[in-house]
């Protein structure tokens, strides 16, 4: 199955990019969408283009990601954005939704790619 030529990868990435693009303007968005959009595309994304990466260095184009790895991944995130991050920087704040956020992410993945 395709990677980030897939049409899902495509949408979802600029729906991302649009929305990073109009946070640096003055628009205001609702909450829910500033709050927990980045969230909810993020594992979903980054896994994405990992598995490309991963599937052009080995020259395996049938290479998937285990779910456990998309776990692993999900742990990280949570544990980084919302455990290491705001002891380190006021700009981060705990969240316990966005570690929802960040599950919900990894099972729509773990979902999209099975066979």
């Amino acid at each position: 199955m395709k990677t980030i030529a897939h049409p899902l990868f495509i949408v979802l990435a600029l729906i991302y990019a649009s929305y990073y693009s109009l946070k640096q303007t003055d628009l205001v968005f609702p909450v829910l969408i500033s709050s927990y959009l980045a969230d909810l595309l993020s594992i979903f994304l980054v896994n994405t283009f990992t598995l490309w990466c991963i599937r052009k260095i080995k020259n395996r184009p049938s290479l998937e990601l285990p779910p456990i790895l998309v776990l692993f991944s999900v742990v990280m995130f949570s544990v980084f954005f919302e455990f290491i991050l705001p002891q380190k920087s006021s700009l981060y704040i705990y969240d316990p939704w966005d570690i929802l956020c960040y599950a919900i992410s990894g099972v729509a993945y773990i979902f999209w790619r099975r066979k």
